[in-house]
């Protein structure tokens, strides 16, 4: 038997066969040596590794299994198998897109474009992602993610838009632009609402990159589906609901795979097929 593991900047996961239905496991839950040691118990001799967020120092749990790794660029063919995983979940899970951009918010963010059977890599990401808001929460002196989640759902953003200035507008797509991310916050500013900023934030400068890429590149402009992964995803919903909005508004289709977050994962699984 084998397993995808996904070694990512903050978490490890790992997809692997039970019974006929894919398991998962993540460091975001149980520790990396909690992780082998269920691999080893269901039977699993080989893992399928993948992720740019391995070191030696992960050695020692992998010493009773076989490890493959992909050949080539490790960026490039980190985003085909992550694209492979997305497509795969998301057959599983009754949507068959053909074409799409796929977009991987995690500690980072990363784009790729899924068209016509071929997957094209974008070689620059985004830093306004997860780590950004986990940072963002640590300064609040929040360290568990899901209450920061809990807490994000709760606020407000501290946001000034284009309505704020122009009340005629209010009501429209362009009225809901923002002008300036944070400008309202002052001392007083409750943590929820700072937490909602950093999730607008996040959402804002993901929609603007795929606007820009769509701009650029007539690939881009070929699909109006976007498929978002990765734990920052699955872990806010008030980032889902962000990226719902934004993407609206730019005329796109969002759609959010259960499980999202393992499509590396699951690609790297599928490597040898």
């Amino acid at each position: 038997m084998k397993a995808g593991v996904d070694f990512g900047s903050s978490l490890v996961k790992a997809v692997w066969m039970n019974d006929g239905q894919f398991r998962f496991s993540s460091t975001a839950d149980v520790e990396l040596e909690e992780i082998a040691r269920q691999l080893s118990d269901d039977g699993v001799k080989k893992i399928h590794l993948a992720g740019i967020g391995y070191s030696d120092d992960y050695a020692k749990y992998l010493k009773d299994f076989e490890v493959i790794t992909a050949e080539g660029d490790p960026i490039t063919q980190e985003k085909k198998l992550q694209v492979r995983g997305a497509k795969e979940l998301m057959r599983s899970q009754g949507e068959n897109i053909r074409n799409f951009i796929l977009v991987s918010i995690g500690t980072g963010t990363s784009y790729a474009l899924r068209l016509c059977g071929l997957t094209i890599s974008v070689p620059l990401g985004n830093s306004l992602s997860g780590g950004f808001l986990s940072g963002i929460g640590r300064h609040l002196g929040i360290e568990d993610y899901r209450e920061m989640s809990r807490m994000a759902s709760k606020g407000t953003p501290l946001n000034i838009y284009v309505k704020d200035r122009l009340p005629d507008l209010d009501g429209t797509v362009f009225g809901e632009y923002v002008v300036a991310h944070l400008a309202e916050a002052n001392k007083d500013s409750r943590s929820e609402d700072v937490l909602a900023t950093a999730i607008d934030i996040i959402s804002a400068t993901t929609i603007k990159d795929i606007a820009l890429l769509s701009h650029s590149s007539r690939f881009f402009r070929l699909t109006k589906n976007v498929v978002y992964v990765g734990s920052t995803v699955s872990g806010f919903p008030a980032l889902r609901e962000s990226l719902e909005r934004y993407s609206g508004m730019a005329e796109k289709i969002p759609h959010f795979p259960i499980n999202g977050e393992f499509a590396l994962a699951i690609g790297a699984y599928h490597m040898q097929e």
